[in-house]
């Protein structure tokens, strides 16, 4: 799920994993211009780690204070909370590579949650309804009599019918792309069902509704979670705040490598230089050149970046084709400990869509409430929308209490649109004009946007720049 995103491998970015082998990095060259990597977001961490252990020299430049970009670490009210909540699956295998490199222990560092989604209905008439698909394995059969088993509402022969075209969408993709709901009534999933079910986890993988989204790109990470093994469906929720799970390390690593740090530094230009490579402008009027650069900004940071030029036209079009949605999380600080709640709850007929109360990550007075696509969901300003969300959840958990308090943290600009048919639009990570490079998750084709599409994106890039460089030069 993102911010509550599934997160799944992407089998085909090509991804360099001989330069994280020991013994595998070379010296840089003394008089060899650095690898500029604007921004150190997850994409940009990861594309300069894997540069800086090919032995290439790297400036990592960053307008923040801190790093992570739209998976960061806050403090706020004296709590440690982040801008987004995030949970990884099993099969986020780059991102799980990328914290174990820069010394972070997964089995630590995250709570492991065999594969169920456990959802409470707030009804409009008053009270609550539990759904939930808790399959006792990933296996398909038990996955199909889980299924079966939820809709326990319906007649037989429609469950039987729902059960097999579920099984079939699992399977195999579709031809062409859809949006989400045209694939999952062809499939033969009840109404019901689509609501209870199926439009809030394409909400949370996707953050985009069912209306509109990929169904090619919804089919990818389903299938990638569940047709692998039992590890690659295991929710992973962080223990820790994300600063620490990967941006604050490979900050740490990045410095004890050599590499050029640059915090709180905005780059407000990119020209190409007559003799090769790149000028930067630096806000202050400091001026930097590099040998090759990597834009991995939000796209249209991006895009406000690229050098005037004929040959970055079909780049900018596609940058600019992307769109934006938005996410908003909820903190709600509650007087007594929230211990008692259960890790991940999925909320229907709310403002919000999933809870996460913070007790595994430190702060156990705290929890989360992810709302994804949130523009939506408009609220008159923050404490009407944390308030309403306050409200709907005593309802739900009637032993909860008030909150005494909330903040509302919104990334207008969190995801690009998976809109269907959004993969043929999406950017290369090799732009028209030499040595000038693309990184993020909008680059890798297949997966939404999510932490795990983030850090392929930044090593296809890195690996790109590797690449060109053995063939003689940059393209």
């Amino acid at each position: 799920m993102d911010r509550l995103a599934y997160r799944a491998q992407h089998q085909e970015a090509p991804v360099n994993q001989t330069s994280m082998a020991a013994g595998s990095v070379r010296q840089p060259l003394a008089d060899e211009d650095p690898v500029a990597v604007i921004g150190a977001g997850w994409a940009g961490l990861a594309a300069a780690l894997e540069l800086v252990r090919a032995g290439r020299p790297v400036v990592l430049i960053e307008a923040a204070a801190n790093p992570g970009g739209r998976g960061r670490s806050l403090d706020l009210d004296g709590a440690h909370l982040d801008n987004g909540q995030h949970i990884l699956v099993g099969a986020c295998r780059q991102v799980l590579a990328q914290m174990r490199a820069v010394g972070v222990d997964p089995e630590v560092a995250l709570h492991v949650l065999p594969f169920a989604l456990p959802l409470r209905e707030l009804l409009a008439e008053g009270g609550t309804r539990g759904f939930s698909l808790s399959p006792r394995s990933t296996r398909p059969w038990h996955l199909a009599t889980s299924l079966y088993r939820a809709l326990g509402g319906e007649k037989p022969s429609r469950r039987l019918k729902a059960m097999l075209g579920a099984a079939r969408m699992l399977a195999q993709a579709p031809d062409a792309d859809l949006p989400v709901a045209a694939w999952l009534r062809r499939g033969h999933q009840p109404p019901a069902l689509i609501a209870r079910l199926w439009e809030p986890l394409c909400l949370a993988v996707m953050n985009t509704p069912v209306a509109e989204a990929s169904a090619k790109i919804f089919q990818s990470v389903l299938q990638q979670t569940l047709r692998g093994s039992e590890r690659d469906a295991r929710l992973l929720i962080p223990r820790l705040p994300l600063g620490a799970l990967f941006p604050e390390p490979a900050l740490a690593s990045l410095r004890a490598s050599g590499a050029e740090v640059r915090m709180s530094t905005r780059v407000t230009g990119i020209a190409p230089r007559a003799q090769g490579g790149f000028e930067l402008g630096l806000r202050g009027g400091d001026r930097l050149h590099a040998g090759q650069v990597i834009l991995a900004t939000a796209p249209r940071a991006a895009e406000r970046l690229l050098p005037v030029s004929d040959a970055l036209a079909p780049t900018r079009r596609a940058l600019s084709a992307l769109g934006a949605r938005s996410i908003c999380t909820v903190y709600l600080r509650y007087p007594k400990p929230l211990v008692d709640l259960p890790p991940l709850t999925g909320l229907l007929g709310q403002h919000g869509q999933w809870l996460l109360p913070r007790h595994l990550n430190g702060e156990p007075h705290w929890a989360a409430v992810v709302i994804s696509a949130a523009e939506m969901y408009p609220a008159s300003d923050a404490r009407s929308r944390w308030q309403q969300v306050a409200r709907e959840l005593e309802a739900t958990f009637p032993g909860l209490g008030n909150a005494d308090f909330g903040r509302v943290v919104c990334e207008p600009s969190a995801t690009f649109d998976a809109r269907a048919g959004i993969d043929e639009l999406r950017p290369d990570v090799r732009t028209g004009m030499s040595g000038l490079y693309l990184a993020g998750d909008h680059c890798a084709r297949g997966l939404p946007s999510t932490l795990e599409a983030a850090v392929q994106g930044g090593l296809q890039a890195a690996t790109a720049i590797l690449q060109d460089a053995g063939r003689g030069g940059a393209r």
